[in-house]
């Protein structure tokens, strides 16, 4: 009869514990939410807040020269300017999709590493996101958001529909809004002539060069994408039939267990909608900006 050997039996049922325990080790550190968000009282102890803002998203967040900057860059100073402390300006790398944002960004923290935030600014004002992450609370809708088009007036006049891009290039970015919309509209006859790009920005410098006799994408996006010769293009809203959210409104986001922390912001941005700061922030990047009302504050001082 084979006898075991108690040595071996040993050491592997030792070995056993210490994968078990490896193991148990790394599912903790996976699911334990990263530190980082704070209550507002710890905030203001600290003299420090933390605001996410998406990396590379002109007009809103972006380097120039080294330097961050961009509309959310300067509400994220405006509202520690308010609350009479720091600001720690932490760049958020757009996930799948926003849900996924909220996650990396306010209550757990990306899997790969990376700071929570206090606060997270352009996240959309919606009943179905709020409803799927009830980790975070949506406030204080400071913008609204449409998709326009931008057409060549020399190439097409003024007010052309998009049925003319049946005949004509038209940009967008690639996986975008308008992307998916243009492809699949009038049984897919304008999909031959959509050039696709990598952002905006791309997509605006050939619209400029005449690749293409338009583009289409958010407002603010693409009037920032075509500033240096805006005024050949007429940009606005055009029939989109068939498209689910031509407009949207844009607020920030808390942990849901920080919610005097939100009051707190929703206040400041109230007040930077009503005294004009906001639409001031909009103009110095060259792009219209849209209230979205005050009556999506539940702020009380919006006299």
């Amino acid at each position: 009869m084979k006898r075991t050997s108690k040595t071996g039996h040993k050491y592997h049922k030792t070995r056993s514990y210490r994968l078990v325990i490896a193991a148990l080790i790394f599912a903790i550190l996976v699911n334990s939410p990263a530190v980082g968000a704070r209550s507002y009282d710890d905030i203001i102890e600290k003299g420090e807040i933390s605001i996410a803002v998406y990396r590379d998203f002109p007009p809103f967040s972006y380097l120039k020269a080294g330097k961050l900057i961009g509309i959310d860059v300067d509400i994220a100073k405006h509202i520690a300017q308010q609350m009479n402390i720091k600001v720690n300006i932490i760049q958020q790398t757009a996930d799948e999709n926003v849900d996924d944002d909220l996650r990396n960004a306010i209550w757990k923290g990306h899997y790969l590493g990376g700071a929570v935030s206090d606060l997270m600014l352009h996240v959309p004002y919606d009943r179905e996101l709020a409803l799927r992450n009830n980790l975070v609370v949506l406030f204080g809708p400071y913008m609204k958001e449409e998709i326009v088009a931008a057409r060549n007036i020399k190439k097409l006049g003024k007010n052309a529909t998009l049925a003319l891009f049946r005949y004509e290039k038209i940009a967008v970015e690639l996986d975008s809004m308008a992307d998916l919309y243009l492809t699949g509209v009038f049984g897919g006859t304008i999909r031959p002539n959509v050039l696709h790009f990598k952002t905006n920005e791309e997509a605006g410098l050939a619209t400029q060069n005449g690749e293409s006799a338009g583009m289409m994408g958010p407002r603010s996006q693409v009037e920032f994408a075509l500033a240096d010769k805006i005024s050949a293009f007429d940009i606005g809203v055009v029939p989109t039939p068939g498209m689910i959210k031509p407009h949207w409104l844009i607020g920030a986001a808390v942990k849901n267990d920080y919610r005097q922390l939100g009051y707190a912001v929703e206040d400041i941005l109230a007040s930077m909608v009503r005294d004009g700061t906001m639409g001031a922030l909009f103009q110095k990047q060259g792009v219209t900006y849209t209230a979205s009302g005050l009556e999506y504050f539940s702020s009380t001082d919006q006299q």
